[in-house]
């Protein structure tokens, strides 16, 4: 054998790259995977060979829970095994294009249960001033994407209608949060034009959302049967006078706030949404007469003819107190039926926004937990509540006075959204019950 010309035998055969690669230790190996730019190189890693997969790609591995947390807020409790399963299915739904049509398929099914988890989660999370609240973004970055035909959206025949529907409302309230999504800053926001679906009058009935010609007697807020479609036309028509400039009705006093008495997506805190808020900003709507509705082109009493000096926003302040409904008040809005219904009472004040120093007028009422989960979410409540003219001469009447006195009695019944921090519902009075209307409160 010439020393010009060596034959190197198989004994002696230097390792491939993948080999040496496999040497290593399995973490330091995971943590080479998490500098992987996209899903793609990380896929193609995994088809490498088995020892890759086992070494870098198992249930344990430290990779999913990297993958996960840069594209999600990672909820405490979750193991590395769930966060896999979760992420490669939000990888798979959320990359395809998706298109609701008016024939319903499974992958429209699947792609709302995906983002109904991601909703659940963001409202489970701990709000941390000043960090970036990634699932929200992701929700919103996906909404962005979605074809919501109209015509789908008129014919409620279906399940998926109304969990369409939830979505759709969860969407524009979280729409709320996202003042400018390139800030990574949820703390503090305000309703923002030019980032919401623009809102328009046949987006909802305005019938409904006046209760027009609605009998009274039985809860508007029905715990079993909580009506989705109705808290949407609530939404939207809040969505529209609140937002839109052609609407000379709540849009510039709505505009004029302060960022931070704006509405904000869900408390800080998980464990308080359960809890009654103690500060509430909101408005209220009227029509005189109410059957100007009939013509469909007045929609409120707070615009410039009748309101001319301005909407005044109002204020709630509020405490728990003993239990008190009068039965006046259980006729028009009864308790709900159940021996495990959790009712919290309360009272207060009701104020006028410009008017902190104000002796306010009288606030009783009740909060109910709804038990049930709607639209496969939990933590709605009920509220309802009088809000009555305070007698200048007796600023500490005793509540139980309140219904007998000379002033007008105001009744108000809505839902709570989870995430504790905005109500939806109508108000009526309680003495002339034909006057009636949508109302908006956000916690502050």
């Amino acid at each position: 054998m010439s020393s010009n010309n060596p034959v190197r035998s198989d004994s002696v055969a230097m390792p491939s790259a993948p080999s040496r690669l496999l040497e290593l230790p399995n973490e330091v190996l995971q943590d080479i995977a998490c500098y992987l730019p996209n899903d793609r190189d990380v896929f193609h890693l995994s088809q490498s060979c088995k020892e890759m997969w086992n070494k870098v790609f198992g249930s344990d591995s430290s990779v999913w829970r990297y993958l996960f947390g840069k594209h999600y807020d990672i909820v405490p409790g979750k193991n590395s095994g769930e966060l896999k399963i979760e992420y490669q299915i939000r990888a798979i739904v959320l990359g395809a294009t998706i298109r609701f049509k008016e024939k319903e398929d499974d992958r429209q099914f699947l792609w709302m249960e995906v983002m109904q988890t991601m909703l659940e989660e963001s409202l489970q999370l701990t709000i941390v001033p000043g960090s970036t609240q990634k699932t929200l973004q992701r929700i919103q970055e996906k909404l962005e994407k979605v074809d919501f035909l109209s015509e789908f959206q008129k014919e409620p025949s279906s399940k998926l209608f109304y969990g369409l529907q939830l979505v759709r409302m969860f969407r524009r309230i979280m729409d709320w949060t996202f003042t400018d999504i390139h800030t990574q800053s949820l703390s503090a926001f305000a309703l923002d034009p030019t980032i919401t679906d623009h809102c328009r009058r046949t987006d909802y009935d305005i019938k409904q959302v006046y209760a027009y010609g609605e009998k009274l007697g039985k809860a508007y807020i029905d715990h079993k049967k909580l009506d989705l479609v109705k808290l949407l036309n609530l939404r939207n028509f809040w969505q529209r006078h609140l937002l839109n400039t052609s609407e000379f009705t709540f849009q510039e006093s709505f505009s004029a706030l302060p960022a931070e008495m704006k509405p904000k997506t869900r408390k800080e805190l998980p464990i308080e949404e359960s809890k009654l808020s103690s500060s509430w900003l909101g408005y209220y709507s009227c029509m005189h007469p109410i059957s100007d509705l009939q013509d469909n082109e007045r929609q409120s009493c707070a615009d410039l003819e009748t309101h001319g000096d301005g909407v005044e926003i109002m204020t709630l302040d509020l405490a728990t107190s003993e239990e008190f409904w009068p039965k006046q008040c259980s006729k028009i809005m009864p308790l709900a039926k159940g021996r495990n219904i959790k009712r919290t009472y309360f009272d207060g004040k009701q104020r006028a926004y410009s008017g902190a120093h104000e002796a306010g007028n009288h606030v009783f009422g009740f909060t109910e937990e709804i038990a049930v989960s709607h639209g496969g979410f939990e933590g709605w409540m009920r509220i309802c509540f009088i809000i009555a003219e305070a007698d200048e001469d007796d600023e500490e009447k005793h509540s139980p006075l309140v219904m007998d006195g000379p002033g007008w009695i105001h009744g108000y019944e809505a839902v709570i959204i989870p995430g504790g921090r905005l109500m939806l519902g109508r108000w009526l009075d309680m003495k002339e019950t034909g006057a009636r209307g949508p109302f908006i409160f956000w916690d502050v």
